[in-house]
């Protein structure tokens, strides 16, 4: 609920700055136009400023994760186009050094991903999510490979990245 009142609110303030500068706009004109009370305004932000910057974050994390699913769908295109390789690769490695390897490297891609889309989290939640989400995602490319590879095992990462993407944007809410 918190969440629709917010872009309520900032949708109202969006649509009236199409045909008037925000020095023009008041709390009233905002509230008035979504059917709320100032009091709801109020609980969630300061004043206009702050609605003004909370509707360009919330858009921009949009297009944030645009890109993310972007890159991501990329990642899932290069693994799916070079089966053999990494196939090979990880069966010449064996599986302990293969998983520190793909934890290496998936850590800091999570990382970025969690400290973006969490911009209110602290550095220590930032830290603890992405270390439970690589875990989790090693584990995942784990177990596909067992499978060499199956692209029925798609789904799944799919899911794990709307769960990602879902639960890293909590904080932020």
């Amino acid at each position: 609920m918190s969440l629709t009142t917010k872009r309520a609110l900032a949708a109202s303030l969006k649509n009236m700055l199409v045909k008037r500068t925000l020095d023009k706009i008041t709390v009233k004109d905002i509230v008035d136009d979504c059917n709320l009370n100032r009091q709801t305004f109020y609980y969630h932000f300061h004043d206009t400023y702050d609605l003004l910057e909370w509707l360009y974050l919330d858009e921009t994390k949009g297009i944030i994760d645009k890109l993310y699913e972007k890159k991501y769908n990329v990642l899932l295109d290069y693994i799916l186009d070079n089966k053999s390789l990494i196939l090979n690769t990880y069966h010449s490695l064996g599986q302990d050094r293969a998983e520190n390897k793909l934890r290496e490297f998936i850590k800091p891609v999570i990382h970025e991903i969690v400290k973006n889309l969490s911009p209110g989290a602290s550095a220590e939640d930032v830290n603890f999510i992405s270390d439970l989400y690589s875990y989790s995602l090693v584990g995942l490319v784990i177990d596909w490979l067992h499978t060499d590879l199956s692209e029925d095992f798609i789904p799944k990462f799919h899911k794990f990245k709307d769960i990602l993407f879902e639960c890293a944007n909590l904080s932020s809410k």
